[in-house]
């Protein structure tokens, strides 16, 4: 199964590209972290401690089409902290090829398909000692005909990855400009790599990211796309076009987290495991 099943691409995509800020320490922890946007009109978190905080567990995220082969079991992270835990087998980088995938809508007082503008965070954890290799998947925002997630590289540089309308066609071309920005790569089949090494995945220890998406007007290149690192923005995208009708609408969490499966010096070296929690989501705006 490919990371970007073709039943949630239904535009002609192109990988999108952003500004770029070298983040070298987080700036913020907790819900400034997780919410880097205030105002919000609806929002949900599992962070223990906050007011309203949800239990981190299926019952809240709701997970469905979870990938055969994968598991996402809730554990305590090394700091006893509870969360998600990603297991990577040693040299997998086919099917199965271990981590986890599902897509997740969340508690149903926030309903992803009403959002303009949303913001979907979440810590994560890199044990002591992690071999990034050549890079791998992370969780984002699962939408209708466009994706937008996160990604790892060598030493853990960190970027968003995405699929988006295909500027080669004019409808799109406001897209074009952005595929000549620095430290990105643009391919209409793999997806893009947007502004690599912006940021770079500790290991050993918690951080927060949270991404932002707002849907363009259709018809009109209003569309924005950015990444928070600790609070702080790192990437930032806008007047882009990430929909092309009224249809287009984001539908809620795609976690996917696994080594990106090319060939055999891709995989883990050895078993590995990652750690999420606190995941949380915000609307700021609504259509």
């Amino acid at each position: 199964m490919h990371s970007s099943p073709t039943q949630y691409l239904c535009l002609a995509l192109f990988p999108l590209v952003a500004t770029t800020e070298v983040v070298a320490i987080p700036v913020a922890t907790g819900l400034a972290a997780l919410f880097p946007v205030s105002n919000s009109v609806a929002e949900w978190t599992t962070l223990p401690g906050a007011p309203g905080a949800l239990t981190l567990s299926d019952a809240t995220l709701k997970p469905f089409k979870v990938m055969s082969g994968t598991t996402h079991d809730y554990v305590a992270a090394p700091d006893g902290k509870l969360a998600m835990e990603a297991i990577y087998p040693k040299g997998l980088y086919k099917e199965p090829r271990g981590g986890s995938s599902f897509y997740a809508p969340g508690p149903d007082t926030v309903d992803f398909t009403t959002a303009r503008e949303l913001t979907f965070g979440y810590s994560i954890m890199f044990p002591q000692g992690f071999q990034f290799v050549k890079g791998g998947k992370l969780p984002g925002i699962y939408p209708t005909c466009f994706s937008a997630r996160l990604m790892w590289r060598p030493q853990g540089a960190g970027e968003l990855y995405t699929y988006l309308p295909d500027p080669s066609d004019p409808k799109y071309a406001a897209n074009e400009k952005l595929c000549t920005m620095p430290q990105s790569q643009c391919n209409p089949t793999y997806g893009a790599s947007i502004s690599r090494g912006a940021f770079t995945f500790p290991t050993g220890e918690w951080l927060t990211v949270s991404e932002r998406m707002k849907l363009n007007t259709a018809g009109q290149a209003d569309g924005e796309l950015e990444l928070f690192v600790g609070g702080k923005s790192v990437i930032s995208a806008t007047w882009i076009i990430i929909r092309d009708s009224d249809e287009g609408r984001m539908r809620g969490i795609q976690f996917q987290t696994f080594f990106r499966s090319a060939t055999a010096d891709w995989a883990s070296p050895v078993n590995q495991t990652a750690f999420f929690t606190d995941f949380s989501v915000a609307i700021i705006s609504t259509l």
